[in-house]
C-alpha cells in the first residue's frame, strides 16, 4: 500500500508541475550551429568496450563512437557501411567483405582488414556475443582491405549480427592491444570510427561527444552532444518539458506517455518494440526444475494484468518470444498457444509436485516497472500455495547473480533483441550454447530444442524455416522455461527543435539528428 501511495503522489506531483509549465518553460533559444544537444538515457556506459557490455541501455552511449561492416537501411535491408561491398557464397558458408579505403579511427589510425578480423575474433571470444559466432570456423585476411568469414554451416540470420554494434562493433586492433584490459575504461582508450568522438566521461553518470569531422559519411550535423543518466522516467518527463534535455532515449510508458504526447514542445514517436518482458525460472536447480512447477506458474500468471500495470496496457501480450521474421502473423498453428489463467489447475500442479508451502524468492530490478510486476507475481504464487517474497536488486547485482551465475528461483526481467530475426531471441534464450550471460538465463537445455534451432539457422527457405520454429514453439510450450509477458510499445520523445532522419529505426543514433532550421 505504501508503494502504491508513493506512486500516486508522484504522478499527481508530475501532472501538477507539467500543467503549470505550459509552453513558456518548454521554449528554447533559436538553434545555432554550435548548440549542444542534451540527451537523457537510462544508464551511461561504465565501459566503452562493447564486447564486455552487460546492458543494452549502456550500449546507447557506446554505439555513438563505433561502426559495423554493414548496416540495416531504412527499408530493413542490409547495406554497406565500413565494408564497401560484400558477397555471400551460393552455399551460404563464405562471407567476403571488401573494406572502404581511407577510413580512420578517431586517433588517426587507419581501419584495415587486420582491425576487422581482430574485432570478429573479439566477438567470438566474448561471453556476451560468442553464441552469435558459433558457426564461424575462421576469419581470414585476404589483403589489407578484404576479409573472409568461413562458416561451418549456413546461418541465414548471421548477417543480422554483423549489422548490429552490440554484436560486431569494429575496434582498433592496435589500440585494444595497447591498453589491454584497460581498453574502454578512459576517454583516451575508447576509440572508434563512428560519427562521434568521446571527449568527456563520468562512468555511469555523464559523457560528452564531439562530432567526428573526418567521419567517412560526412561530419554529423550536431557538433556537440551531452548524454546523462536519467533512470527515472518521471524525472525524464520533467526534463523534457522544461527543455533541460532535448531527447530521451528510452521508452516512456503509461501515464507519462499520455502526458508527453500532449506537450507542445515535443515530438513523440512509437514503433514495434523488440523488448520482451518475461518471467523466467531456474530450470536446473530449485523448485522450478520440476516441470509441474513451471506449468503452475504459467497457469497462475495473469498477463493482461501485467500489461496493464506495467505499461498502462500500451503494448501487446505474446504467446512466445519473437513475433518477427521466421513466422507469419495469424498462422493458426501459432495462435493462442499459451496457457489460460487457471488458479485451481496451478494449485493442483503445486500439490502434485509436493511443493505446497515452499518458500521461493522472486528476484527483479529495483527500477520501475519491475517491482510492480513482481508484486503481482508474488500474489499469484501465494494464491497457488507457495510462500513468496520479492528481492529488488540493483542492475549490476542482478546481472552478476541472476543472469551470469544463475543464482535464483524465479525472476522478472526483460530480453532486448538487437535484430529482427527469430534466431537471436530463440538461439540466444533457449540453446544450450547460450546458457549464462549470453541470454539463456533460465539454464534451459534440451537436445531436441538445440537441434531445431540449429536447423532453423541453416534453413534459407522461409516456409521451411517457419515450420521448424513452429515445432520449437510447441516444445517451448511443453517445457515452459519462461513465461512470456508482453512487448511494450517502443517510444521516443524529442524536441521539436530537432529533425530526425526517418530511416533511423529506433532513434538512438545521434548521427540521424539535426537542428531544425
Amino acid at each position: 500500500m505504501k508503494r502504491k501511495m508513493a506512486f500516486l503522489i508522484c504522478v499527481v506531483f508530475i501532472a501538477a508541475l507539467l500543467s503549470g509549465c505550459g509552453k513558456q518553460t518548454g521554449e528554447t533559444a533559436a538553434p545555432a550551429a554550435d548548440r549542444e544537444m542534451v540527451v537523457g538515457i537510462p544508464k551511461i556506459a561504465t565501459s566503452f568496450d562493447f564486447y564486455n557490455a552487460t546492458s543494452g541501455n549502456e550500449g546507447i552511449s557506446m554505439l555513438q563512437i563505433y561502426d559495423t561492416l554493414v548496416i540495416k537501411d531504412q527499408n530493413g535491408k542490409t547495406a554497406p557501411s565500413l565494408a564497401e561491398t560484400y558477397k555471400i557464397s551460393p552455399d551460404g558458408k563464405t562471407y567476403t567483405f571488401t573494406l572502404r579505403k581511407g577510413v580512420k579511427f578517431s586517433n588517426g589510425l587507419e581501419f584495415t582488414a587486420a582491425d576487422a578480423k581482430f574485432s570478429i575474433d573479439q566477438a567470438r571470444q566474448s561471453v556476451y556475443t560468442s553464441w552469435c559466432y558459433v558457426d564461424v570456423e575462421s576469419c581470414d585476411i585476404v589483403d589489407d582491405y578484404t576479409i573472409k568469414l568461413n562458416l561451418k554451416a549456413p546461418n541465414v540470420g548471421f548477417i543480422e549480427y554483423l549489422a548490429n554494434c552490440y554484436y560486431s562493433a569494429m575496434v582498433s586492433k592496435e589500440t585494444v592491444e595497447k591498453f589491454g584490459k584497460e581498453y574502454g575504461t578512459s576517454v583516451e582508450s575508447s576509440i572508434g570510427t563512428g560519427p562521434y568522438i568521446l571527449k568527456e566521461w563520468k562512468p555511469g553518470e555523464e559523457c560528452v561527444f564531439a562530432a567526428n569531422p573526418d567521419y567517412f559519411l560526412g561530419a554529423p550535423a550536431i557538433k556537440k552532444v551531452r548524454m546523462k543518466t536519467i533512470s527515472d522516467v518521471n524525472a525524464a518527463v520533467i526534463a523534457l518539458q522544461t527543455g533541460d534535455i532535448q531527447a530521451y532515449f528510452n521508452d516512456i510508458p503509461g501515464i507519462n506517455y499520455d502526458a508527453v504526447s500532449k506537450m507542445d514542445n515535443l515530438n513523440m514517436v512509437t514503433y514495434p518494440s523488440t523488448i520482451l518482458f518475461q518471467t523466467m525460472m531456474n530450470t536446473k536447480t530449485g523448485p522450478f526444475a520440476d516441470i509441474r512447477m513451471r506449468l503452475a506458474v504459467a497457469y497462475a500468471i495473469d498477463r493482461e494484468k501485467m500489461l496493464t500495470v506495467g505499461v498502462e496496457g500500451k503494448g501487446a501480450i505474446t504467446d512466445y518470444p519473437g513475433n518477427r521474421q521466421g513466422y507469419t502473423e495469424g498462422d493458426p498453428v501459432l495462435k493462442d498457444t499459451w496457457y489460460p489463467v487457471d488458479i485451481e489447475k496451478a494449485k493442483q500442479l503445486v500439490k502434485e509436485a509436493g511443493m505446497e508451502g515452499k518458500a521461493v524468492t522472486i528476484k527483479t530490478y529495483a527500477s520501475d516497472p519491475y517491482p510492480k510486476l513482481a508484486t503481482i507475481l508474488q500474489d499469484e504464487l501465494i494464491q497457488i500455495g507457495l510462500k513468496a517474497e520479492v528481492q529488488q536488486m540493483e542492475r549490476t547485482a542482478f546481472l552478476d547473480e541472476v543472469t551470469a551465475k544463475g543464482i535464483y528461483d524465479i525472476a522478472i526481467c526483460r530480453w532486448a533483441a538487437g535484430t529482427k530475426d527469430m534466431d537471436e531471441l530463440w538461439y540466444g534464450s533457449f540453446h544450450t550454447d547460450s546458457i549464462g550471460p549470453a541470454g539463456n538465463w533460465s539454464l534451459y537445455s534440451n537436445p531436441e530444442m538445440d537441434q531445431l534451432l540449429e536447423e532453423a539457422r541453416a534453413q534459407n527457405d522461409p516456409e521451411a524455416r517457419k515450420k521448424i520454429y513452429t515445432e520449437a514453439i510447441k516444445l517451448f510450450d511443453r517445457d515452459v522455461p519462461i513465461v512470456p509477458l508482453y512487448y511494450p510499445n517502443g517510444s521516443r520523445a524529442y524536441s521539436k527543435d530537432l529533425v530526425i532522419d526517418p530511416g533511423n529505426a529506433e532513434y538512438d543514433r545521434l548521427f540521424s539528428y539535426s537542428w531544425a532550421q
